[in-house]
């Protein structure tokens, strides 16, 4: 598929100017969005806190930033992805779709008030996780759906973390080696350039945790527990 110039150049336009925010104790995350500039600590606190595994405190932060911008899509979003913890294979998809019933009726129209095309493919890929389907079929579905989406955005960091954990939530028969490299070789790419994101950190460890592959996550683990030492699952994580 092909996409005309502006569009692209919009969408690099949004990364570049992407709110920043070095949350104390919980990693470093920046997030392009539309979201009114109040949302804003909210929601990134809640983004950093959702990496983290902290997922109620991270549903409390998106709930902050819904009450400042009730239109605001992303915080509805990123509540809804506190509701599915993929590496435990749990999910609680009728809260996750009540979630997003407050932001809209249905999902035509919750993508309505979605201002970029950059948010709607982040509201279509959750729309697919809790969709139609057994929780198996919807797992892999929503990897496809972020496959597609780390492939139109490259640069949006949040976009491979999130692939990455996806694939990671498709191992429904126990640990299958094949998926968890797979996932470990999309983090090692930004691995490099963004060794204060909590969620490739975090995710990194995971996909090498294992007797054989563990020595390759220790980079990443010494690094989580300086950059959200008040994430408790990050101090689980590095002890």
């Amino acid at each position: 598929m092909r996409y005309t110039a502006l569009p692209l150049l919009l969408t690099l336009l949004l990364v570049s100017s992407a709110p920043t925010l070095a949350q104390t104790g919980v990693g470093e995350v920046s997030f392009a969005n539309s979201g009114s500039p109040a949302a804003q600590a909210s929601f990134l606190r809640g983004l950093a806190l959702l990496h983290n595994f902290e997922y109620e405190d991270a549903a409390a932060e998106f709930h902050k930033a819904q009450a400042i911008d009730p239109g605001f899509a992303m915080a509805y979003w990123g509540e809804a992805m506190t509701y599915t913890h993929p590496v435990w294979m749990q999910q609680n998809a009728a809260a996750a779709r009540a979630a997003l019933g407050r932001l809209g009726a249905t999902p035509e129209a919750r993508l309505a008030k979605a201002k970029t095309e950059r948010e709607r493919d982040y509201l279509r890929a959750v729309e697919i996780l809790y969709g139609d389907g057994t929780k198996e079929e919807r797992d892999f579905r929503y990897a496809d759906a972020m496959a597609a989406l780390h492939q139109r955005y490259p640069d949006d960091v949040d976009a491979t973390a999130f692939y990455a954990l996806s694939l990671l939530g498709t191992a429904h028969q126990g640990r299958d080696f094949a998926v968890y490299m797979k996932s470990a070789a999309l983090l090692e790419e930004v691995f490099p350039t963004h060794q204060h994101h909590p969620g490739v950190l975090h995710y990194l460890i995971h996909s090498y945790d294992d007797p054989i592959h563990a020595p390759l996550g220790l980079r990443a683990a010494r690094l989580y527990g300086t950059v959200a030492p008040n994430a408790g699952h990050a101090l689980h994580m590095t002890s």
